[in-house]
């Protein structure tokens, strides 16, 4: 098809790029000829070249083509026409995925890669005629490069010509196969992995690992086949492996034809065999697994659920080519832990996305107008899990709105089959009854969000065994970890909905009768077999949520999230009450009535972010409340009055209550209870409370707390043990911090005001660590005048820190200094070597860091990549088991390297030495550093494999050719 028969909105297949004079009427018109006969869609410029730029025409049949073919040939770089259509070429490969196919007719592919012969005179031409644009030449010469370096065909090496072209159409038809197959299997099914591919691809492009797996984990029908197959699509495609494997259904396949058949299936695969191979991987012929490891090669393994699949698929694979990378999808963490590089967690979509991805598979041309109320319903019932949004928009599709109704009320009840049956596969899995058991439980007895705390504290039946049931959980995607709450190191847990529809399911398929289930959480199913006593001992857990006039006054423990009233029944007295947790409700009073409620057995409250609750009522008879949770209470205005005779009360969170100004009169009545304390936008906090056990204090936004007036009385706090300033507006903290000397870490990152620390910082006896880290503005370290003991971890990260005082080593206790990215920061003490204890330093990207004293003899590791104007390393302690210099392009010497990588044969013996040296990048090293350190590397392999069965492993990453073949010869 000629050029000027062609639309310029068509697509084509395959773009050919051809220098005319050489193969114009010659091989360029055979292979047209072969591909056109192969239906293959083929754009070839049958027209002269002429002019100086290629055309609108031609650039966007290029940017419309999946494939381009650029014959390479005698010729070729002395048109200007043909090198520009490579530069775009090139860039449609990076921006669009353009696929490349080199073909070197008659010419040696070398010639190409460093332009010799006649691309040498051709290029002596250009150098002349554009010596004004010699930016132009120079980008001719990077596309020769870097198109000679892809995987090409070489006319040489077929006879007769046909061949050549026979193999093109073949390559090309086995391309677009995929290509096409892909495009109409996941088109619309990107909606929100995007961002997935983009950071996956990066970990894969970015890893220094010769051979890289990344695991992608998630639960059930959360795109982890979709994004698998689209990255296996875009690295496939890339003309970069010499073979690709995708092996589907990893756990199915075992399930019915064993591991023989899945090995056989991956050899076959990788070494282009029709059929399977006779051998396993497991067991392969010694020239199989040779074929396999001199090949670069690409491997997914979809939806693999156990370690005994995974080791046996992938065993060996360290040894594969350099620059293989194996894909792994799975719903069980476990399996990845051991082998994976990278562990990627898929996420939910957003709402958006969700949006999104419904309506493009809901909706069609004569689609029924359909209420957005319903449609946002049924978004919530999928709770943005793709396989979900797909199963039912495919079902709604077309169908009428009061189709669209009944099914929502369906939901309500029946799960759908087709996205249970993929999401019972994480509960199948489980081997242990009791972890099945627990997911059960939680499905039933618990809301979406709950903390690890309380359901272990619910669940534990005296066997301990509860806390790695709920880890196993988590790895198996059955239970999501979605951060702290409350208190420290107090796990945030979450179940999606459509997992805890399942578990209910579950339970309820076990019985026709209610009371014959193992538990019971239908507020009408209960009614009935409590009504009709038909419950038997199957009956192991009630959960009855139930309306606001059916509460019990026996109640032990009530719990209603966004619970939606102003208030709670004014007929509702719980003198049997233990917790009452109304997280984001309503609320504006708890109680309507101005009498104090007797709550003698009340141990915790919790009304966070309950907006609209504006004071709490008097809690003088409740003496047992330990825990009070007011945080996120903005309209909350008063609490005084209501604290009075708790003596058991330990936790009090009022942060982010941002109209309470004053908590003078609590003080009063709560001094000597308080364990943890947290506030945020409350003024006059500070002297009012003493003799605290310990306190965490949170302050957000722009408060700011300290000025230079403020003082800190020598009676506040003695026991404080945590402060937590992160983020505010503090500008100079006040000398009377001394006083804190009960303090055990300060944190004070991302001040960005904060422009100094007072001497008397040297008072704080207990402080273990120091947080300053994003403090801008602090540009000295406070003089320590007296031994701190305790201090062991100083955080200067993005300080603008200048030096530190030669009184540091009065920090005797000091184990971990981290000072990256200080860009005012020049010199350390000379007498850094004091610190004893010091085990790490690191100084990355401190670009201004010019000189590194004399280092303690206790280091261990030390990092100081990218500090760009360090010319010369001390020597290194003979301890020290890991040096990275990355980047460090000034470095020219090292003190002496010999003592740390070959301290003594002891040493060795129990490969304490110098594992982890990176000098990658540090160009100005002198040769007789260079040649010291490979020598000492294969002294010690040598006395390695003398002492150990498994020779010893360091890695030393230096960009010098010549030490790779010293590596070479050593191994």
């Amino acid at each position: 098809m000629s050029s000027s028969s062609l639309s310029v909105e068509e697509k084509h297949d395959v773009f050919l790029s051809f220098r005319g004079e050489d193969t114009r009427n010659t091989f360029a018109s055979y292979l047209y000829a072969a591909l056109s006969a192969n239906h293959i869609l083929t754009f070839m410029d049958h027209e002269l070249e002429r002019g100086d730029e290629i055309s609108p025409t031609l650039s966007r049949a290029i940017k419309e083509s999946k494939i381009s073919v650029i014959i390479f040939s005698e010729n070729y770089a002395s048109s200007t026409w043909c090198l520009d259509e490579l530069v775009h070429i090139l860039e449609y490969k990076k921006t669009k995925g353009l696929i490349l196919i080199p073909i070197f007719y008659g010419i040696d592919p070398s010639v190409v890669r460093k332009q010799e012969g006649s691309y040498k005179v051709a290029f002596d031409s250009h150098e002349k005629c554009f010596k004004d644009r010699m930016e132009k030449v120079n980008q001719w010469r990077s596309a020769l490069t870097e198109a000679s370096h892809l995987c090409g065909l070489d006319s040489k090496d077929f006879r007769p010509e046909n061949k050549l072209v026979q193999k093109i159409v073949e390559d090309i038809s086995l391309k677009l196969s995929k290509y096409l197959s892909l495009d109409e299997n996941i088109k619309g099914q990107l909606i929100g992995i995007e961002k997935h591919i983009k950071e996956i691809e990066s970990l894969l492009s970015n890893s220094t690992k010769a051979v890289c797996i990344i695991g992608i984990w998630g639960m059930g029908g959360i795109g982890k086949t979709t994004l698998a197959r689209y990255l296996f699509h875009n690295l496939s495609s890339s003309n970069n492996f010499e073979a690709c494997c995708f092996l589907w259904n990893v756990r199915e396949e075992y399930g019915r034809f064993g591991l023989d058949h899945l090995r056989r299936k991956l050899v076959s695969n990788l070494l282009n065999v029709e059929g399977t191979v006779k051998d396993t991987l497991g067991v392969a012929s010694p020239f199989n697994l040779y074929r396999i490891r001199r090949k670069k090669v690409l491997v997914v393994l979809d939806d693999v659920d156990s370690s005994i699949q995974l080791d046996a698929l992938i065993e060996g694979y360290r040894q594969l080519s350099c620059g293989s990378r194996i894909i792994v999808t799975t719903r069980n963490k476990q399996v990845l832990v051991k082998e994976a590089d990278y562990i990627y967690k898929v996420g939910r979509l957003n709402h958006i996305e969700s949006l999104k991805l419904f309506h493009l598979h809901a909706f069609s041309k004569n689609s029924t107008a359909v209420d957005d109320k319903m449609v946002l319903e049924v978004i919530n019932y999928a709770n943005d899990n793709p396989l979900a949004l797909k199963v039912l928009s495919s079902f709604l599709c077309s169908r009428s709105k009061n189709d669209w109704e009944s099914a929502l009320k369906k939901l309500e009840r029946f799960p759908n089959l087709e996205i249970q049956d993929v999401l019972r596969i994480s509960y199948e899995g489980l081997d242990d009854k009791r972890i099945k058991g627990t997911f059960l439980d939680i499905a039933c007895l618990f809301d979406s969000s709950f903390t690890r705390d309380h359901a272990e504290s619910i669940l534990d039946d005296g066997n301990s065994s509860i806390k790695i049931e709920i880890s196993v959980l988590i790895e198996k995607c059955l239970i999501e970890d979605i951060g702290s709450h409350m208190y420290r190191n107090n796990e945030l847990l979450y179940v999606h909905d459509l997992l805890h529809q399942m578990g209910r399911a579950i339970v309820r398929d076990e019985d026709k009768e209610p009371g014959n289930r193992s538990r019971l959480c239908d507020a009408m199913e209960i009614c009935e077999v409590l009504e009709n006593n038909t419950g038997t001992k199957a009956v192991e857990v009630i959960s009855f949520n139930i309306l606001d006039s059916y509460l019990s006054n026996k109640l032990r423990s009530f719990q209603w999230d966004l619970y939606p009233l102003k208030s709670l029944p004014s007929n509702f007295i719980p003198e049997n009450l233990v917790e009452l947790v109304l997280r984001g409700s309503h609320v504006e009073k708890l109680w309507n009535n101005r009498k104090i409620q007797n709550l003698p057995f009340l141990r915790r409250i919790d009304l966070s972010y309950s907006k609209f609750l504006s004071q709490l009522p008097d809690l003088s008879q409740a003496p047992n409340l330990e825990s009070i949770n007011l945080e996120g209470c903005t309209s909350l205005v008063q609490v005084l009055l209501s604290l009075q005779n708790l003596d058991k009360l330990t936790y009090l969170n009022l942060n982010g209550c941002s109209k309470l100004r004053d908590l003078q009169d609590i003080s009063k009545r709560t001094e000597g209870c308080l364990d943890i304390v947290r506030f945020g936008g409350i003024k006059n906090v500070l002297n009012n409370f003493t003799y605290l056990k310990s306190c965490i204090q949170s302050f957000t936004g722009n408060l700011c707390l300290y000025s230079s007036q403020t003082h800190i009385s020598q009676k506040f706090a003695p026991n404080l043990r945590y402060l937590i300033l992160r983020g505010t507006a503090i500008e100079t903290v006040p000398p009377s911090i001394g006083y804190l000397t009960g303090l055990v870490e300060l944190d004070m990152e991302h001040c960005k005001r904060l422009k100094s620390l007072p001497t008397s910082i040297c008072h704080l006896k207990s402080l273990e660590t120091l947080y300053l880290c994003g403090c801008e503005k602090l540009k000295t370290f406070p003089e320590i005048l007296e031994p701190m003991e305790h201090l062991i971890d100083i955080w200067l990260d993005y300080s603008g820190i200048k030096e530190l005082p030669e009184s540091i080593e009065n920090i005797v206790s000091l184990r971990r200094l981290y000072m990256q990215h200080c860009g005012d920061l020049q010199f350390l003490p000379d007498n850094l070597c004091k610190l004893r204890n010091l085990k790490i330093i690191w100084l990355d990207n401190c670009s201004k860091f010019q000189k590194l004293p004399s280092l303690p003899s206790s280091l261990l590791e030390l990092s100081l990549r990218y500090c760009e104007r360090l010319k010369s390393l001390p020597e290194i302690p003979s301890q020290c088991l890991s040096l990275k210099a990355k980047g460090c392009t000034s470095l020219e010497n090292i003190s002496n390297l010999r003592a740390p990588l070959l301290h003594d044969l002891d040493i060795i013996r129990h490969r304490d030495f110098l594992d982890y040296i990176d000098f990658y990048g540090c160009e100005k090293l002198d040769q007789n550093t260079r040649n010291s350190m490979l020598a000492d590397h294969a002294v010690i392999k040598i006395l390695s494999r003398l002492i150990f069965v498994n020779t010893v492993c360091i890695f030393i990453f230096l960009s010098f050719a010549e030490m790779i073949d010293n590596f070479e010869q050593v191994d």
